[in-house]
């Protein structure tokens, strides 16, 4: 048997007329069609000041559209542009009206678009959406101002000073960065120093100072090529790579001394930023050899993102992480990056942070708090006490002699079930959006490229929101045609490649 498809490919021109008359039924398309792309807009030309000179910039849908592509399909800067470029369906969620097969922007847009946005624009981003469902869930069902579900918010109309409930953690954002090792860390020194002391030399034509790379890379090979690295054979390779680092750090000196400062300002911004990592490691790994000590402040763990910090966590996976530590919080099933830091922090001190946040988000205060015990001190029960927020978490002091009742169990066990959701968050952030392998390397490009980890789920969450609202019309409307017995529509959907399972019945 032969197959002919003859007459059966789609022509080009289809596309190139118009995309208004693509599939509604396309996940890209319906969502560019929910999304609250007025306020996103307002949002993002608040950040810019090129009013009175610079070209202009481009549409707030495309540029927010295209990171929302980048971090749902887990693709680099490059392939998002392949990526929209071949789609009509991702062009049209970019809001163009024809198809076109030349580059919406050059890649290199992202990273000034990352330097511009920051955790409190997406965090204003994803109010916008949870309004917008808000709004839309009271129109649509009927939802007065005096509902009795206490952990949903709806208006802040109502001058209600207490709605809705609040799901605080925190956890580590991992950056790309190898394991640090002091071994790893002297030889990347060592090169970086040889390499940038060639690249003068050259440049300006000077003959090369007398340096110790190729030792350096020999007592490096000689430790790490071994299966079983003893101490001594460890603090032997650290003391010869100190010796071997100073040395190529004073020829490098010595040859911006003889020659001008000129050589070191011809230099690039990151390459003198990294020189200055160099030095301050050496002095760091210097004095931790001489005291036998194993940890210090600041302790840089990588000469090309020296603002990464280990943060000890104690998981069974790994004891210390490497990146940003962020205290989120849950409104809603919508998440909030409350908090980003580079350094190692007490969570419990977000506490007063978060609440004050939520206030200034939605108007009021929270009714209920869920949150791990390590949020539960004192201090923080004193607070939310004094602002009559109900603690959702175990009691201080020791268990109570007579045990508890069966409704009391149940009544514990369902708190802490509630509380969860965060920690799946955290899950579904980093296994799905990749929030735990940040490949952006300037701090504020890493901090932007975090949020939008967290901002797309809200997104996804939106949009599963939208189709369930789309379902429930429809078989509302099945049902009174058919005037059968009342279908309800599932809460979970297959959507976009997340595991989400349910069927229509």
């Amino acid at each position: 048997m032969r197959f002919s498809s003859q007459g059966k490919q789609l022509s080009l021109d289809i596309f190139r007329s118009s995309l208004s008359s693509l599939d509604k039924s396309n996940r890209w398309v319906q969502l560019g069609d929910s999304l609250p792309w007025d306020e996103i807009e307002r949002l993002y030309n608040s950040r810019l000041n090129n009013g009175k000179r610079g070209a202009g910039n481009k549409p707030a849908r495309m540029i927010i559209g295209s990171l929302i592509i980048k971090h749902k399909m887990n693709l680099s800067d490059e392939e998002t542009i392949l990526m929209i470029q071949e789609n009509p369906y991702m062009q049209y969620f970019l809001g163009l009206s024809e198809f076109t097969d030349k580059p919406i922007f050059d890649p290199s847009l992202f990273v000034s678009i990352r330097k511009r946005l920051g955790v409190s624009d997406f965090n204003d981003m994803s109010v916008s959406l949870l309004q917008m469902q808000v709004e839309k869930a009271k129109t649509e069902k009927g939802k007065d101002t005096d509902n009795d579900d206490s952990d949903a918010i709806y208006t802040s109309s109502n001058e209600q000073e207490h709605q809705g409930s609040l799901k605080v953690d925190a956890t580590c954002c991992d950056a790309e960065v190898r394991y640090p090792t002091d071994i790893d860390l002297l030889h990347d020194g060592c090169k970086v120093i040889h390499r940038y002391t060639y690249k003068l030399c050259t440049n300006f034509n000077l003959p090369l100072p007398p340096g110790n790379y190729s030792s350096a890379r020999k007592a490096y090979l000689e430790v790490i090529k071994r299966k079983k690295k003893s101490k001594s054979l460890l603090r032997k390779g650290k003391s010869q790579l100190l010796t071997y680092l100073i040395r190529n750090v004073r020829g490098f000196i010595n040859l911006i001394a003889v020659n001008g400062t000129h050589l070191l300002n011809s230099l690039k911004h990151n390459e003198r930023k990294t020189i200055g990592a160099i030095l301050k490691m050496y002095h760091q790994q210097e004095e931790m050899f001489k005291s036998g000590c194993r940890s210090c402040p600041d302790r840089i763990v990588s000469i090309f993102q020296p603002h990464i910090r280990p943060i000890v966590r104690g998981k069974s996976k790994s004891s210390t992480e490497f990146g940003a530590k962020i205290g989120a919080s849950i409104v809603n099933g919508y998440t909030f990056l409350d908090h980003h830091s580079w350094d190692s922090y007490n969570e419990s001190a977000d506490l007063t942070l978060q609440i004050e946040l939520y206030r200034k988000r939605f108007g009021f205060l929270p009714r209920r708090i869920y949150a791990d015990k390590i949020y539960m001190n004192k201090e923080n029960r004193r607070l939310m006490k004094e602002l009559g927020i109900q603690m959702m978490g175990k009691p201080l002091g020791r268990p109570p002699k007579i045990s508890q009742s069966k409704e009391a169990k149940e009544e514990s066990a369902k708190t802490v079930g509630q509380r969860n959701e965060i920690e799946a968050t955290f899950g579904t952030g980093k296994r799905i959006y990749r929030a735990n392998n940040i490949r952006a390397k300037l701090p504020q490009t890493a901090e932007c490229w975090t949020a939008m980890c967290f901002f797309v789920k809200n997104v996804m969450k939106f949009l599963r929101e939208f189709l369930y609202d789309l379902f429930s019309e429809i078989i509302l409307c099945l049902n009174l045609k058919r005037d059968t017995r009342i279908i309800s529509p599932p809460r979970k959907f297959i959507l976009c490649g997340e595991n989400y399972e349910g069927i229509i019945q």
